[in-house]
């Protein structure tokens, strides 16, 4: 009996718990740790729990429910959750490039799906391993695969919106809604077979992994052509601050205009300012390309000196002077995420 109990938990939780692994061990710029990992798939446990007072009252006994609320009203629900876990991140800018997007959007699917089908475990011990076989590869990887592709066209959406505005002022739901409506309708799809789950299971298995391998080399071809025009345009900006004079791009000429109406000192202050924060970013970007995440000896030590001269000049800038500054800067969110990658790596 407890072997039989331990063969249904494992195969009902293990599955998609590797495959989450296994999509951060393959991604080369290494964008997530194990730890960034564990609080994703807490995130999509959450959202489980908070689906759980609904849907938890009208849970069938099958794989897949027969139930009107299990194949039309659900999904909507379900993936509303997990969206707004992703959402989350996304608003607080703890998700940088595509690739990292559809790792997290997976990772916080896997997470929703442990908790449904521990609640299942719990619910309705007596059901076969088939069951769970169904419910552990493929409802789970389903969850994986829908919040991944709802966190890939997502980012698409708020690339194209945002890429020539500089940093994020804000966050906009309108975003999520197409990738809301695809992963939706995916899952509403795979709830309108309850009577052939097996068939369901072993076309999501064939299917999904593709999709998101697809996905997952989309987001890394496209993360290393981003670092590499990202970084060299922030080699030219700061050997301009370096020569002396103020980048001809048009945030460049807007900070001239503002360090032309400042005290000399203030716009030392500024020029100080402007070319540490350029060393930073195009520091996080070299060492994403070099893909290794290790710094070489002394390295760390001279960036976390970085890090304090620039919070240094931030603070001698002054509140007012540094909000007039901030609005003219040229860095993205995607820098400012750089930076927090930059920050962990160096271990502060």
């Amino acid at each position: 009996m407890i072997f039989a109990e331990i063969v249904d938990w494992s195969i009902a939780l293990v599955p998609v718990l590797l495959m989450a692994a296994l999509f951060v061990w393959l991604d080369v710029f290494k964008l997530m740790s194990v730890s960034e990992m564990i609080g994703l798939l807490l995130l999509g446990a959450l959202a489980a729990l908070v689906a759980w007072p609904v849907s938890g009252q009208m849970l069938d006994a099958l794989p897949m429910g027969y139930s009107f609320y299990s194949r039309m009203v659900a999904p909507w629900i379900e993936e509303a959750l997990k969206g707004a876990a992703l959402a989350l991140l996304i608003a607080t800018n703890r998700i940088g490039y595509k690739l990292d997007a559809v790792i997290s959007g997976f990772t916080i699917g896997a997470g929703f799906s442990v908790v449904e089908n521990i609640l299942y475990l719990v619910r309705f011990p007596e059901l076969s391993a088939s069951v769970w076989m169904v419910r552990g590869l493929g409802t789970a990887v389903m969850h994986g695969a829908t919040t991944a592709i709802l966190a890939a066209v997502t980012h698409e959406l708020i690339e194209r919106s945002l890429r020539n505005q500089g940093a994020r002022r804000g966050f906009n739901f309108l975003w999520m809604l197409p990738g809301y409506l695809v992963a939706s309708l995916i899952h509403l799809t795979f709830n309108h077979f309850p009577d052939q789950p097996m068939l369901v299971m072993i076309l999501t298995l064939v299917v999904a992994p593709v999709l998101l391998i697809a996905l997952f080399r989309l987001g890394e071809n496209e993360t290393h052509q981003w670092l590499t025009e990202e970084s060299e345009a922030h080699r030219r900006w700061l050997e301009e601050w370096r020569a002396g004079g103020f980048p001809a791009d048009a945030s460049g000429q807007r900070i001239k205009s503002l360090a032309a109406r400042l005290k000399p000192e203030q716009a030392s202050l500024i020029r100080d300012f402007c070319i540490v924060k350029a060393e930073l970013v195009l520091a996080a970007e070299e060492e994403l390309l070099d893909r290794d995440r290790k710094l070489e000896e002394g390295e760390a030590e001279r960036l976390r000196a970085a890090f304090a001269r620039l919070e240094e000049v931030k603070q001698a800038i002054g509140k007012v002077g540094y909000a007039a500054l901030n609005r003219q800067l040229p860095f993205s969110a995607n820098d400012e995420w750089e930076l927090e990658e930059l920050r962990e790596l160096i271990g502060r």
